[in-house]
């Protein structure tokens, strides 16, 4: 089983401080083994694999240095061009910078939320705290230097706050100002990034843990009115466009017309996410405009393949 059963009872973290429950009865993720944490998140499989031996890994600041970064990014490039058949010199390098940092905040993430949902917990995702792999892989392995490092969370308030202070201004962040830094790469592009791959990880581990999904959607709604990752996206009304057929010219000729009233277009009273910056892939071969991309409008249409 993915989620382990807690009594009704305090536990104990690791400083001998008394601890709650965790949500639906679940222990806190404090009072179990390391391992047996780990060993939770990985079952749930992607981006949420997580382990507790750092051996081979390296300091998250260190792999975000200039020498470190530039490896990373020219890896990434090498993999996206072996991966569309396009010449190395055909893919730009934002576009490997963006697919580098969509990584590894990708895992950030979905360990982030998986805990979440598991354990009532978020672990410390400080980057001083997180060890990474310093070759560009998809799921990058990832651990911590303390694999008991973190905060058991309860309600809706505690977890959005806990997120904010160890994921966002932690490892994501951290990620994302050395991308634009090193790479060159605007931070409208890489907040974004960060913004659209949180919506990703909740609506994917909601769908892995259904008991848990309403309130992964309701944190990571929350985490996008803070001011960090506002700048990246935010909910907005769906507009569902009504084409009609013109009587000058079936063939060539529409004219589009939106349904706003929920009433008769159920989906125009719904809400989706939208970015305020592209990621980039567009460029590359089997690559349209994603869903959620800013350039999505009228006569620029998401690519099927999302």
């Amino acid at each position: 089983m993915l989620a382990v059963p807690g009594a009704d009872r305090t536990v104990r973290s690791r400083a001998g401080r008394p601890r709650r429950a965790g949500p639906g009865g679940r222990r806190l993720s404090g009072a179990l083994p390391p391992a047996q944490r780990a060993a939770e998140l990985t079952e749930l499989g992607g981006f949420a694999v997580f382990q507790v031996d750092a051996e081979g890994l390296l300091p998250l600041t260190t792999a975000l240095d200039a020498d470190h970064l530039a490896e990373r990014f020219a890896a990434t490039r090498v993999g996206l061009a072996t991966g569309t058949g396009l010449p190395l010199a055909e893919v730009l390098p934002r576009t490997a910078v963006s697919a580098a940092q969509v990584g590894l905040v990708s895992r950030f993430w979905s360990i982030a939320l998986a805990s979440v949902a598991l354990h009532g917990w978020v672990p410390d995702l400080t980057p001083d705290r997180v060890r990474v792999d310093p070759s560009h892989r998809n799921p990058s392995p990832l651990a911590l230097e303390d694999p008991g490092a973190g905060r058991s969370v309860v309600g809706l308030t505690e977890t959005v706050a806990a997120v904010e202070e160890l994921v966002v201004h932690g490892a994501v962040a951290a990620v994302t100002d050395a991308c634009r830094e090193h790479g060159r790469t605007s931070a409208n592009v890489l907040v974004s990034n960060a913004a659209s791959s949180l919506v990703a990880a909740a609506r994917v581990l909601g769908g892995k843990v259904p008991t848990r999904a309403s309130h992964l959607e309701a944190v990571s709604r929350q985490l996008l009115e803070r001011p960090w990752l506002a700048a990246g996206g935010a909910y907005q009304s769906v507009t569902v466009e009504v084409v009609a057929s013109s009587e000058a010219d079936t063939e060539t000729d529409t004219e589009a017309d939106t349904e706003t009233d929920p009433e008769t277009n159920p989906a125009a009273g719904s809400t989706q996410f939208k970015r305020t910056g592209c990621c980039l892939y567009y460029r590359l071969p089997g690559h349209g405009l994603c869903p959620d991309c800013v350039l999505v409008r009228p006569g620029h249409a998401a690519d099927d393949h999302h």
